[in-house]
């Protein structure tokens, strides 16, 4: 076992226990940094309708842009290592591959049980502003920890080893806090100098037109620059400016860190007609190839315009002002009532807030609130194979 690996299942086993039980948890959260119960509401945080609803095999079944063709086809082809080919079925489908916790305390994780791997405030979230006049123009800072969440394969649920990420365990892969370039805007230009093309005007009124097709939910390959109605996609800092919703800007800071990751070559294609036989490396991230699901504060857990809200409760439930505050219908973000709500429980990455988090109240409570969990949804398309 590798020295790295050994580490975090450590530190893992030590989280899960000196956690608390479920129920004495809720009651006792740490604001500053909390339990998200990862592992003890695998059924009630996950959106398994995404799995059911995107299995597409021998033509039949949703898929999204930029899918293999290959899916039409009753037969798939792939060469061995020694060239010699070989027949199979191709298969595409949504699957939890990733899991990505965006938090404005550093080293603080709640994947992990809300503990904090270190001791430092270096790089702590800001949600202040520039004055001019009167007005303050919000802005933050984030950093985030990405890891490798494989979940239908440590259930041992759907295990094709034509169609596996390589990854069958929970593993922390990467962390802001060591990462140079993550605080540093002009540093980072470094690894995508194209930064500067983005932030043209003609770019802004491309990407524009994402944010309209995403939230319609038809995600185009061909915005690789943009991050949907979230913001800018560029640079690949934590730096965020301005910042006026925290969901939406959590949901961008997970879009940069895939973007980046592809962009160093450790996230791969997994999506299209080269992609059937093995992953590809792409240099920019292929947008339609991925999903988002919240895990916390509020989970995208149910499918459907009802969207039930399972959310712990952060306080003494028999202070009357904390029962407040807890209280649903002060969740920050609202909706009229001509707002649809979109039906799936993940939905396309860059998407309005005004589909899938205000339509049901917000997924966030003011000033209780400070770190957002999302499970990556990433589409696998590949040859199954006949022997």
């Amino acid at each position: 076992m590798k020295l790295h690996t050994f580490f975090f299942s450590l530190l893992l086993v030590v989280a899960c226990a000196s956690s608390r039980p479920a129920q004495a948890d809720m009651s006792n959260v740490n604001p500053s940094c909390p339990n998200a119960s990862v592992f003890s509401n695998v059924m009630n945080q996950i959106c398994w309708d995404c799995f059911l609803d995107s299995l597409k095999i021998f033509g039949v079944g949703k898929k999204p842009n930029g899918t293999s063709s290959a899916l039409n086809a009753p037969g798939c082809m792939c060469m061995d290592a020694l060239g010699v080919p070989e027949f199979g079925t191709p298969m595409g489908f949504w699957s939890p591959q990733k899991l990505n916790e965006v938090v404005t305390t550093p080293w603080c994780s709640p994947a992990l049980g809300g503990v904090k791997m270190q001791e430092s405030f270096v790089g702590m979230g800001t949600n202040g502003g520039n004055r001019v006049g009167l007005e303050a123009t919000p802005t933050a800072f984030y950093q985030y920890h990405f890891f490798s969440y494989p979940i239908m394969a440590m259930i041992g649920m759907m295990l094709l080893p034509d169609c596996t990420s390589g990854y069958v365990d929970f593993d922390l892969m990467y962390l802001s806090e060591i990462d140079p370039m993550w605080n540093n805007d002009l540093l980072t230009l470094l690894l995508n100098p194209e930064a500067i093309i983005f932030s043209t005007p003609a770019a802004f009124g491309w990407c524009a037109a994402d944010c309209i097709t995403t939230t319609a939910d038809n995600q185009k390959e061909d915005f690789f620059g943009c991050a949907g109605c979230d913001g800018h996609l560029y640079p690949f800092t934590g730096n965020i400016n301005p910042q006026p919703d925290p969901v939406a800007g959590s949901s961008l800071i997970t879009q940069r860190v895939l973007a980046s990751l592809h962009r160093k070559g450790l996230s791969t294609k997994t999506i299209g007609d080269e992609a059937m036989c093995k992953p590809e490396y792409s240099p920019t991230i292929p947008r339609s190839q991925y999903r988002f699901s919240m895990m916390y504060p509020v989970p995208e857990s149910t499918s459907g315009a009802s969207k039930s809200i399972s959310v712990p409760f952060i306080g003494d439930p028999s202070n009357p002002e904390d029962q407040k505050a807890n209280d649903s219908k002060d969740f920050a973000g609202k909706a009229g009532s001509d707002t649809a709500v979109f039906s799936d429980c993940c939905h396309p990455m860059g998407m309005s807030t005004a589909r899938w988090c205000t339509p049901v109240g917000g997924r966030t409570r003011p000033g209780k609130d400070t770190a957002y969990l999302y499970l990556i949804w990433q589409y696998r398309n590949c040859c199954v194979k006949s022997l």
